[in-house]
């Protein structure tokens, strides 16, 4: 059997470590770097010499090894384990929907640009593939109504943009979800946001099978107690929604009645954040929120804590709360 009967059968069985150690001797005997690539990240514990030679091997070769995808893939953000590629940014528009060493991908984020639709995700050689992030808009309709099932675990949608932009056919898509039924960490970005705007979302059969939904907003100031309490009335839902701004992220958990909240601040614009977040501490009912956890990505001042502070003591059930270090 030749090389390229072993990277067929790595493709067909990315899990079989079997056809990658053959494979591994065969191009070693004729020479190829790959050969020692593959043989190299295959070993369990490696020397500090040997990760400077893989580090040699894929500088000198990467585009070797990458084959047709060093075309549509960044260099950055590249994850190879075993001697293929795992984890990868690229841009898929149908180029490469024929193309087998998409096989061993497990991960992917795309970079496309308005038009590109990734019809590779639709290919059979993606059957390893759980995580995609940056699906464009176009791309709803034929991945999540697909005829067939697609593997993917995780799907991160980009756009779009106000809710009422979503067309019929797009959100009976997301709300069923035909093609993806072990989806289980499901991310939208949505610019506007209330509680009615997204009934659709809340009896959807997609959301009822999810451990985590993400809804990426451009502000998080919402009613938290309205979206509690219709949180409250479902039967089924995700262990966690997660509420993404671009300085606020609010984390809430199903356990004690959605009363779990997690909040995160990711900006040093540290006035119009705490306004927001004390818009929605103000907007919980006092009996609310038993528990709060705060991060910070960056300093908090002694003023912004106090004002956090002084509206938590809203809530007299509420567990102690760690709270990050002030600055003047």
């Amino acid at each position: 059997m030749q090389a390229g009967d072993f990277f067929r059968a790595v493709y067909e069985r990315p899990e079989d470590d079997g056809a990658r150690q053959v494979l591994a001797d065969l191009l070693i005997e004729a020479g190829d770097p790959r050969g020692e690539f593959i043989a190299l990240q295959m070993q369990l514990k490696r020397s500090r010499k040997a990760e400077l030679k893989l580090e040699r091997l894929l500088e000198r070769h990467r585009h070797e090894f990458l084959g047709p995808l060093a075309e549509v893939i960044s260099n950055r953000g590249q994850v190879w384990e075993k001697g293929f590629l795992v984890a990868a940014r690229m841009t898929l528009d149908g180029r490469l929907v024929n193309e087998p060493s998409l096989a061993t991908l497990r991960s992917i984020e795309l970079l496309n640009r308005d038009g590109e639709v990734p019809t590779e995700l639709l290919s059979e050689h993606t059957r390893s593939l759980r995580e995609v992030s940056g699906l464009p808009r176009q791309a709803m309709l034929p991945i999540f109504a697909a005829d067939r099932a697609l593997p993917f675990t995780s799907v991160s949608v980009d756009g779009p943009g106000n809710a009422e932009a979503w067309t019929p056919g797009e959100l009976d898509a997301l709300r069923i979800a035909r093609a993806l039924p072990d989806l289980r960490l499901l991310s939208v970005a949505i610019w506007r946001f209330g509680v009615d705007e997204l009934e659709w979302l809340w009896t959807a059969p997609v959301f009822g099978r999810l451990r985590t939904m993400e809804l990426g907003l451009h502000r998080v100031a919402v009613n938290l107690g309205q979206l509690r309490d219709r949180l409250v009335t479902l039967d089924d839902g995700p262990d966690a929604l997660v509420l993404k701004g671009r300085q606020l992220e609010v984390k809430l958990k199903p356990a004690e009645q959605w009363r779990q909240m997690h909040l995160f601040v990711r900006t040093p614009l540290v006035d119009p954040v705490i306004h927001d977040a004390e818009l929605m501490l103000q907007s919980l009912p006092s009996n609310g929120l038993l528990r709060l956890d705060v991060t910070c990505d960056y300093p908090v001042t002694n003023d912004a804590l106090a004002r956090l502070k002084a509206i938590v003591k809203r809530f007299p059930r509420l567990a102690p709360v760690t709270w990050p270090v002030g600055t003047k």
